[in-house]
């Protein structure tokens, strides 16, 4: 495996595409770029360093003159959400690669790409502000029957196909590396609905108080879920904590109740009341409540808690006028309209969060407090008047937060006996431990010290090394995309304004903009990216819904070709001349 290192397949991979694929670093045209555009390619999975070399060698051969750089999250995080669509120059960012998913299994694009959501209290970091695509949008998420459902899913797919507000490179099939004596590991990572279900593992042979551990990648930023932005935060509160309806297993991909039990809905869509479960406690012993859920979403609406669900949340309710309490264990919601997004996202995505607990600690003072940072102790007092000592996040699940060791990197649990659903696993302490690097954590599965780890390792290239005496490949449809994400607010690519064809007549510049974007599309080999770069596990890309989804319309949606001559003749209608 040393001898294989990822930095060595890296670049073997490279040499490979340039005698295989004829993919060269050489510009082909010899003139002087038409633009410069800033690429940041995450340096937390080697196969994407690998496409996102190949991307920026592929659109210089365009005339783009392309300064890429490999950078942290750390680094990525705070210019998307903060850079209020400067470009990368002025602070902010033009373009780059991202593994991304929607916050449910059924395919919700209003949470990332309507303009309403844009940071910084939503997670349209991309700045896609189109009426076409909106109007889509809010059809969909208003669609009562299956055919609207449908047909405002294709308007939106095809607006997209046509536009190509971000270039959808691949679809991954997610690889993993478990212990061969772990069962019951049944589904990928998908933040923050499918995270590590220890509590059903089973470690074959270690009895009935074995420990486990799972390995992620970089270290979380903060563990609130309602700040959350990626894996490596709920891969470690989400087994802390609980939502109202959740997904019974991967397979299935069909939400059940959770901590609510049942629901009705008025015909309209508007009215919805919930049941809750009765008899579930925090892991403080405070008895969990209807006021549980309403303080959840009260400080999610809330702008002093910077939350980036706010938006969305704004979206569904309009306010916290309409939702109410009607009962220890009800709450009555009234929606302004009804909407896709209460039931597969406010129901089913967002963790709920204890009143008691958190009531008091101050929206500035959330981030850094023991709850996000799983450092130290803190003191909740129930209403019985009993004291606990927390020790990180505080939730109904069915793992209770032990603190963080900084010295090895290391997120401890201890399952929760008390835990309202009966569960299989003989797994009593669970780590989440932050490993760096492909190498280092199929190194730390062979020796015994971890059981999983997350996919975005990008093992697939490197799974014909993995010995099956000491680790055991599975594969998932992992219902997410990797692509190249567009700055849309940027002068050429986003706006167009500072295209020729902008420039000559600015009625003109989004259409522009959306040919330069189209000209970057055709100059992918996608088919080359997922055979030789990740072992062909994946399907090449085309618009931002799974391609095992059911809104998926293989019809309409033909692949991209790769094709330079066409991607120069999109470069020309933008104005460009070779």
């Amino acid at each position: 495996m040393k001898a294989r290192g990822w930095r060595a397949w890296l670049l073997s991979v490279l040499a490979m595409m340039v005698v295989v694929g004829g993919l060269t670093t050489a510009r082909v045209e010899a003139g002087a770029p038409f633009f410069k555009m800033y690429l940041m390619i995450p340096n937390n999975q080697p196969p994407r360093m690998v496409w996102g070399t190949l991307a920026a060698q592929q659109m210089t051969k365009i005339g783009i003159d392309v300064v890429s750089s490999y950078v942290p999250w750390t680094v990525i995080i705070p210019r998307r959400i903060k850079g209020e669509g400067k470009t990368h120059v002025d602070g902010g960012w033009d373009a780059y690669l991202e593994r991304y998913y929607y916050n449910s299994i059924l395919p919700i694009p209003n949470t990332l790409f309507h303009s309403s959501t844009v940071p910084p209290y939503g997670t349209n970091y991309y700045y896609l502000e189109d009426p076409v695509i909106d109007k889509a949008l809010d059809d969909y998420a208003s669609a009562l029957s299956e055919a609207k459902h449908m047909e405002a899913s294709n308007r939106f797919a095809k607006r997209w196909y046509d536009t190509q507000p971000m270039v959808i490179l691949f679809y991954p099939e997610d690889v993993v590396a478990v212990n061969p004596k772990l069962k019951g590991f049944d589904s990928t990572t998908f933040n923050p609905v499918f995270f590590p279900r220890p509590e059903n593992w089973i470690i074959e042979g270690a009895g009935d108080n074995a420990t486990a551990a799972f390995a992620s990648w970089a270290p979380p930023e903060q563990l609130i879920p309602m700040n959350s932005t990626g894996y490596n935060q709920s891969n470690i509160f989400g087994p802390v904590h609980d939502t109202l309806l959740e997904y019974e297993n991967w397979q299935t991909k069909k939400l059940v109740p959770a901590l609510c039990e049942s629901y009705s809905m008025s015909p309209d869509g508007k009215r919805w009341v919930l049941k809750l479960r009765q008899g579930v406690k925090w892991h403080s012993g405070e008895e969990f409540t209807a006021r549980d859920v309403k303080f959840t979403w009260d400080v999610i609406l809330d702008k002093r808690y910077a939350s980036i669900r706010q938006a969305i949340m704004q979206n569904v309710f309009g306010s916290p006028a309409a939702y109410k309490v009607t009962g220890k264990y009800e709450i009555t919601v009234d929606l302004p309209k009804y909407t896709i997004l209460f039931r597969d996202f406010v129901m089913a995505a967002l963790a709920i969060m204890p009143e008691h607990a958190y009531k008091d600690i101050k929206p500035e003072s959330l981030s850094g407090h023991t709850v996000s940072t799983w450092l130290g102790t803190y003191t909740v007092k129930t209403s019985e008047g009993k004291e606990y000592t927390a020790r990180g996040s505080i939730g109904t699940g069915p793992w209770i937060a032990m603190g963080h060791d900084p010295t090895k990197k290391a997120y401890k649990m201890v399952k929760n006996l008390n835990y309202w659903k009966k569960t299989s696993g003989n797994v009593k302490t669970f780590y989440v431990v932050n490993i760096q690097g492909a190498d280092a954590v199929l190194s730390a599965l062979k020796v015994g010290e971890i059981d999983a780890h997350d996919p975005m390792y990008g093992v697939e290239s490197l799974a014909s090394t993995i010995d099956p005496k000491w680790g055991t490949v599975l594969k998932f449809d992992s219902f997410k995309w990797q692509h190249i994400c567009f700055n849309l607010r940027h002068p050429v690519f986003g706006t167009g304004k500072e295209t020729p064809l902008g420039k000559q007549d600015p009625s003109r510049a989004a259409e522009a903009a959306a040919y330069v974007r189209q000209a970057i599309s055709f100059a992918m080999p996608r088919e080359q990216m997922v055979k030789e770069i990740v072992a062909g596990a994946g399907q090449p890309g085309t618009v931002p819904i799974p391609f095992s989804a059911p809104e998926y319309d293989h019809n309409m949606l033909k692949p991209i070709p790769y094709d330079l001559e066409l991607a120069k003749k999109s470069m020309e209608k933008a104005g460009y001349k070779y």
